[in-house]
Protein backbone atom coordinates (compact mmCIF):
# COMPACT_ATOMS: atom_id res chain seq x y z
CA UNK A 1 0.00 0.00 0.00
CA UNK A 2 1.19 3.32 -0.83
CA UNK A 3 2.07 6.04 1.64
CA UNK A 4 -0.81 8.29 -0.08
CA UNK A 5 -3.46 5.63 0.49
CA UNK A 6 -2.06 5.49 4.42
CA UNK A 7 -2.68 8.72 4.92
CA UNK A 8 -6.12 10.31 5.61
CA UNK A 9 -7.81 12.79 3.27
CA UNK A 10 -9.45 13.91 6.69
CA UNK A 11 -8.59 17.15 9.16
CA UNK A 12 -6.38 15.86 12.03
CA UNK A 13 -2.68 16.31 13.89
CA UNK A 14 0.16 14.92 13.46
CA UNK A 15 3.50 14.42 14.98
CA UNK A 16 6.74 14.34 12.42
CA UNK A 17 9.60 12.77 14.27
CA UNK A 18 13.06 13.22 12.79
CA UNK A 19 16.29 11.53 13.27
CA UNK A 20 19.60 13.86 13.52
CA UNK A 21 22.00 11.72 13.22
CA UNK A 22 24.51 15.21 14.45
CA UNK A 23 23.54 18.26 15.62
CA UNK A 24 21.84 20.45 12.81
CA UNK A 25 21.75 24.37 12.43
CA UNK A 26 18.92 25.34 10.45
CA UNK A 27 17.61 29.22 9.35
CA UNK A 28 13.82 28.87 9.47
CA UNK A 29 12.23 32.01 8.17
CA UNK A 30 12.47 34.67 10.44
CA UNK A 31 13.32 32.84 13.95
CA UNK A 32 17.30 33.15 12.34
CA UNK A 33 18.99 30.54 13.01
CA UNK A 34 18.67 27.51 15.23
CA UNK A 35 20.55 24.24 16.08
CA UNK A 36 19.17 21.26 17.16
CA UNK A 37 20.36 18.47 18.61
CA UNK A 38 21.18 15.20 18.02
CA UNK A 39 18.64 12.23 18.17
CA UNK A 40 14.95 12.97 18.27
CA UNK A 41 13.09 15.92 17.17
CA UNK A 42 9.17 16.11 17.11
CA UNK A 43 7.71 18.58 14.88
CA UNK A 44 3.69 18.56 16.08
CA UNK A 45 1.76 20.16 13.01
CA UNK A 46 -2.42 20.39 12.04
CA UNK A 47 -4.30 19.77 8.95
CA UNK A 48 -7.66 21.03 8.69
CA UNK A 49 -7.54 22.35 5.31
CA UNK A 50 -8.09 20.64 1.80
CA UNK A 51 -7.08 17.20 1.45
CA UNK A 52 -6.37 17.43 5.14
CA UNK A 53 -3.78 15.18 6.88
CA UNK A 54 -2.77 13.46 3.16
CA UNK A 55 -2.20 16.45 1.68
CA UNK A 56 -0.64 18.41 4.63
CA UNK A 57 2.29 15.09 4.91
CA UNK A 58 2.98 14.52 1.77
CA UNK A 59 3.68 17.90 1.11
CA UNK A 60 6.25 18.30 4.50
CA UNK A 61 7.75 14.83 2.76
CA UNK A 62 8.57 16.48 -0.96
CA UNK A 63 12.02 17.51 -0.73
CA UNK A 64 11.56 19.95 -3.67
CA UNK A 65 8.98 22.65 -2.28
CA UNK A 66 8.93 26.23 -1.33
CA UNK A 67 9.69 27.39 1.66
CA UNK A 68 5.99 28.15 4.20
CA UNK A 69 6.68 26.93 7.23
CA UNK A 70 9.39 26.85 9.66
CA UNK A 71 9.13 22.57 9.55
CA UNK A 72 10.15 23.19 5.70
CA UNK A 73 13.65 24.19 6.93
CA UNK A 74 13.79 20.85 8.77
CA UNK A 75 11.95 18.01 6.53
CA UNK A 76 14.16 19.64 3.59
CA UNK A 77 17.32 18.78 5.70
CA UNK A 78 16.70 15.69 7.60
CA UNK A 79 14.50 12.83 6.60
CA UNK A 80 11.17 12.29 8.18
CA UNK A 81 11.46 8.21 10.26
CA UNK A 82 7.98 8.22 11.03
CA UNK A 83 4.92 9.86 11.96
CA UNK A 84 2.48 9.65 14.09
CA UNK A 85 -1.89 11.05 13.40
CA UNK A 86 -4.84 10.91 14.85
CA UNK A 87 -8.18 12.23 12.69
CA UNK A 88 -9.77 14.68 14.37
CA UNK A 89 -11.84 18.38 13.47
CA UNK A 90 -10.66 18.81 17.25
CA UNK A 91 -7.49 21.06 17.22
CA UNK A 92 -4.74 19.07 19.34
CA UNK A 93 -1.68 20.37 18.16
CA UNK A 94 -1.01 22.70 21.01
CA UNK A 95 -2.04 19.98 23.79
CA UNK A 96 0.27 17.80 22.27
CA UNK A 97 2.71 20.03 21.66
CA UNK A 98 2.60 20.65 25.56
CA UNK A 99 2.56 17.04 26.00
CA UNK A 100 5.95 16.23 24.37
CA UNK A 101 7.25 19.49 26.18
CA UNK A 102 6.35 18.01 29.58
CA UNK A 103 8.08 14.79 29.39
CA UNK A 104 10.87 14.24 31.87
CA UNK A 105 14.13 15.09 29.52
CA UNK A 106 12.71 17.26 26.49
CA UNK A 107 14.00 20.38 25.65
CA UNK A 108 12.56 22.86 23.33
CA UNK A 109 15.33 23.68 21.38
CA UNK A 110 14.11 26.58 18.70
CA UNK A 111 11.86 29.35 20.63
CA UNK A 112 8.70 30.00 18.19
CA UNK A 113 9.07 27.09 15.89
CA UNK A 114 5.81 25.93 14.30
CA UNK A 115 3.80 28.27 17.27
CA UNK A 116 3.78 31.65 15.48
CA UNK A 117 0.05 31.58 14.97
CA UNK A 118 -0.49 30.51 18.73
CA UNK A 119 0.53 30.96 22.51
CA UNK A 120 3.24 27.60 22.75
CA UNK A 121 6.72 28.17 23.47
CA UNK A 122 7.42 25.71 20.47
CA UNK A 123 5.89 22.76 18.25
CA UNK A 124 9.21 21.59 17.71
CA UNK A 125 10.66 19.40 20.76
CA UNK A 126 13.74 17.47 21.17
CA UNK A 127 12.45 14.36 23.00
CA UNK A 128 15.02 12.36 25.10
CA UNK A 129 16.76 9.35 24.48
CA UNK A 130 14.32 6.68 24.66
CA UNK A 131 11.79 9.14 24.87
CA UNK A 132 9.29 7.61 22.10
CA UNK A 133 7.11 5.07 23.88
CA UNK A 134 6.73 8.03 26.35
CA UNK A 135 5.93 10.41 23.99
CA UNK A 136 3.45 8.35 22.00
CA UNK A 137 1.27 7.24 25.07
CA UNK A 138 1.09 10.35 26.27
CA UNK A 139 -0.34 11.47 22.95
CA UNK A 140 -2.91 8.72 23.64
CA UNK A 141 -1.24 6.37 21.34
CA UNK A 142 -2.17 7.83 17.92
CA UNK A 143 -1.74 5.90 14.57
CA UNK A 144 1.87 5.62 13.38
CA UNK A 145 3.12 4.99 10.36
CA UNK A 146 7.21 4.60 9.67
CA UNK A 147 8.74 5.69 6.46
CA UNK A 148 11.60 4.02 4.38
CA UNK A 149 15.11 5.62 4.87
CA UNK A 150 15.41 8.08 1.82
Amino acid sequence: MSLSAKLPAAPGTYVLLVWLDTPLALTPGRLGEVVLPAGVVAYVGSAHGPGGLRARLLRHLRRDKPAHWHVDALTAAAPVVEIWLRVSGERLECGWARALASLPGAAEPARGFGSSDCACHSHLLALPPGGLAAGWAALGEPERISLPPR
